[in-house]
Parts: C-alpha cells; structure tokens; sequence
C-alpha cells in the first residue's frame, strides 16, 4: 500500500490522481471511528497509524472529477489540507481523505464567549483571525474558487503549538468546493448544525434576491462579493462573540427582507472604529463597494501591526474605550490604489509584503502631517512661542524650515544697509531690555528668536526685533542660527 501511494503521489509534476476505494477499504487498519456533526459528510478515520477526516459523498464521479482535482492540488496554511481522494465508480461514491481538526470556530466562541460567561475574543486574537480568513479566502480566489457558504462552522481551529496559554489560534478553511453535489447544503457542509435554522444570516442581499426569485441559490451566491459579505458577518461573530441578529425579534422570511432592505447588525458602542469600519465595508449593500481579500489582508496586516506595536490601544475591560490610529487605513488602501497596481487575481507574494506595509506607512505619516498643517494657529504668536519653548525647542519640520526661511529673509534685506543704519539698529537694541516671562527660568542652551505668524502688530515688533539683533558677525555664520553668546 505504502509503495503504491509513493509511487503515484511522489511525481509533482501530474495532476492528483483518484486511487480505487478498494486500497482504502482493504487496509487492515482502516476504521471509521464517528461522524463529525449531525447527518454530515465528513467522519473520522484511523487510517496507516494516524487519525484522518473522511469526506464522504454520492455522484456522477466523472462529472465531479473536474472539480475534484483542483482540491486535491491546494496548499495553504489557512485551508484544510486534502490528502488523497477514493472512488467507486460503480456505487458512485467518492472519500476525500482530509487533515483532521476537531473544532469549528463557532464552537469555539460559544464556549470562550458564552452567555454566561459574557467573554470576548481580545482584540489581537480576533484580528489574528481574521487575517488568516482573509489569507486562506485570498489563496481560494485566486485559484477561482469561491467558498458560497463561509460561517464560523465551515471554519476549524486549534491552539498554536507555540503560543499556547495566550487564546491565539491557527484557523483553517474547508467546506467549500463541489457545489454540484447532490444534496450538498450548509447542513450537509458544516461540522456543527449550528447555523441550519437560519443560514441566510451569513449570505449577502443579492444572493438572499435571487433566491426569492429563482427558490434556489445560483451563480451569485458562489462569487468573491458574495464571500465578502460573509467574511463581515463572521467579522462580527469574532469581534462581538455573538451571532448575527441573535437579539433580533424577527425571523425567517422577515429577517430576510430586512437583510435586503440594508438591516445590518449593531456593533457595540466602545467597539473599534478602526476595525468596525472595514467590518462594515465588507457586508455594503453594493456588492462593488465591498474591498477584495487582498486589500482586506494588507488591512489587516497594517492593523495588526498597529495593535503589536501600541498594547496600551486595547483595554480588557469593556468599559474602557479604545485608542484608535489617528489615520483610517481603510482610506489608504483605497489611495494607494488609485497610484499602485495592487489590484490583481493572482495571489499576493511575501516579497512583495514588505513593500506593501512600507508603503502604508509612508501615506500613513503624509496623512498625519497633513492633518497637522490643518490645525490653525494660536492667535497670539507669544502663545505659540511659549508652546514651542515648553516642547524643549524641538518644534516640527514644518517650524523648522519657517523659522530658517525668516532668518535668511532677514539676512538678505539687510545687506544694502549703510554703515549709518547699522549703527542706528545696534544703538536702538542697545536701548532694549530682554523680557523673562514670570515663573521661568533660563535654560542652559541656545534659543530661537519666538516666531509669530504673519499679519498685524504683532508681526511688525517680531521683524523689527529680529532685524536689530541680526549683525554682520551673525550672517557670516555658517548655521543659520545665533547663540546668546553671539547676540552679547
């Protein structure tokens, strides 16, 4: 058995390959052990000395064979791994031989974020999370497959072997792909039964449209807008620790209609705007509004930096409000869009990550400034002096390249002066008394001539000062700037 298996997978360079079910059948050790959820496909197996989840299903197998063979071809961190696939063609079955995870994300919340315990996921854990959604929904797109029922119970998870103790955990992705399975349906797909009431509450307006028109699903409920309108949703879940519309009165057809008429759930009030906003661009009525998953994962990338880099943002008591990034990075993903071609149906490298966050970080710093340009000025330029004084002197760049302008426009109106007018500027300077404002006290380094901004009486006393202390000593200095030695 263990020959034929080398023999047929070793070689990478031809498509995977369906064994017949008999190899499966007739290995000794084969057994199934249990189903996995209620009337569901999937079982698990102890097969070769390990444990295995079988999926198990009925049809045309040459049909199925086209959409067979892509799932056996994936890898990815954040998507369930298919081993190997079995068929009988005379019984029209067919055994995907799968990873194994015993636990589905909505599992996980309802015991982390019961009603009971009245817990949320902490802010890092559930953003971790949803990048690697993001990621593993990413890789499926760019491989044209689309998932047409994301929810937290087609979602897996388990502890990081090297990160155990601190709740962050490894998700992956399964339960999507053949979609021309008989009897395939959220039911059938899903670990857990948890979402079979009621599973409009994951699928987007236009899907829930076309299936009041039609009676069924089509084409839009397997589409990448589609699958971002229910990222939100399990968005939500992660963030809030309760399922969508659980405290709404209405059900069924009126929770439909409500969904397509633009019924969306509440966020709490202290829930995080920097977060809540992509949240809510995902789940946008216009299917065309919604980001794709690879701008949803430079997002998140950005925002898990952020959060890593500033723990004091997030507070584990709920009271507490959150500090937010003083820039939206949903608005600059959409910038750098408008300048980068980032927008692309191939799968993002990792060479290219770094260039990403550098480039975030750079219109993230341009925004910053530029909303500081915006703050007006303090009316009296002494007041603006004395905030720059107490800042220790180290004003913005901004400040900086102002202040040297003024002194170089000073210098260069002074040198057409006659030696008389000079000697009438040192002897009115002379004449002058220094001011010390009360309660302060000198420091010991150099100070810049206060700045005032341009206009009124102020802006007259401030030049003329300026130009009596400048002397010719002074603008043969190679700096710019004069000490209170030279000044003496």
């Amino acid at each position: 058995m263990a020959d034929f298996l080398l023999k047929h997978l070793g070689d990478g360079n031809e498509s995977p390959k369906l064994f017949p079910s008999s190899l499966l059948d007739n290995t000794k050790d084969y057994q199934v052990k249990k189903r996995l959820g209620n009337g569901s496909q999937y079982k698990e197996i102890t097969w070769l000395g390990e444990s295995f989840a079988l999926r198990h299903f009925f049809g045309d197998i040459d049909a199925l064979l086209p959409q067979i063979t892509p799932l056996l071809s994936l890898s990815h961190p954040n998507i369930v791994y298919y081993l190997c696939g079995f068929t009988d063609e005379e019984k029209k079955e067919c055994f995907l031989v799968m990873e194994l995870m015993r636990k589905t994300l909505g599992m996980h919340i309802k015991e982390v974020c019961g009603p009971r315990k009245k817990n949320t996921l902490s802010l890092p854990v559930a953003v971790d999370l949803m990048l690697q959604i993001a990621l593993g929904m990413e890789y499926l797109h760019s491989k044209r497959i689309y998932h047409g029922e994301l929810n937290p119970s087609n979602i897996l998870v388990k502890p990081r072997s090297n990160q155990s103790g601190d709740g962050y955990l490894l998700g992956k992705i399964f339960g999507f792909g053949l979609n021309s399975v008989k009897g395939f349906s959220s039911k059938s797909a899903s670990l857990t039964s948890q979402n079979e009431n009621f599973p409009f509450i994951w699928y987007s307006p236009e899907v829930l449209e076309e299936q009041e028109q039609s009676g069924t699903a089509g084409s839009l409920k397997y589409s990448d807008k589609s699958d971002v309108y229910s990222f939100g949703m399990v968005s939500f879940e992660l963030l809030t620790g309760k399922v969508p519309f659980e405290d709404s009165h209405l059900q069924g057809d009126k929770m439909s209609r409500n969904i397509r008429a633009g019924e969306r759930p509440l966020f709490p009030f202290n829930s995080p705007k920097f977060i809540t906003n992509l949240t809510k661009r995902c789940w946008h009525a216009d299917p065309n509004q919604r980001p794709t998953f690879s701008s949803i994962s430079r997002i998140l990338r950005y925002i898990k930096r952020f959060l890593a880099l500033n723990p004091e943002c997030y507070s584990s008591s709920q009271q507490d409000p959150f500090i937010a990034p003083t820039v939206d990075y949903c608005e600059i993903e959409t910038k750098l869009l408008q300048k980068l071609s980032w927008e692309s149906t191939e799968l993002t490298k990792v060479s290219q990550v770094p260039f990403q966050m550098f480039a975030y970080r750079v219109v993230e710093r341009a925004k910053t400034c530029e909303k500081d340009n915006l703050r007006e000025p303090s009316e009296s330029g002494s007041e603006w002096a004395s905030c720059s004084e107490d800042e220790g002197g180290a004003g913005s760049d901004e400040q900086l390249s102002y202040a040297k302008e003024r002194r170089l426009s000073c210098s260069s109106n002074d040198v057409g002066m006659s030696k008389k007018q000079v000697s009438n500027l040192l002897k009115r300077a002379s004449s002058l008394k220094p001011i010390q404002k009360p309660g302060t006290t000198p420091r010991g380094r150099s100070r810049h001539p206060p700045l005032s901004p341009c206009g009124g009486q102020s802006m007259r006393a401030n030049s003329e000062s300026q130009l009596i202390l400048i002397s010719p000593r002074i603008r043969r200095s190679n700096s710019g700037h004069a000490s209170d030695s030279e000044l003496s």
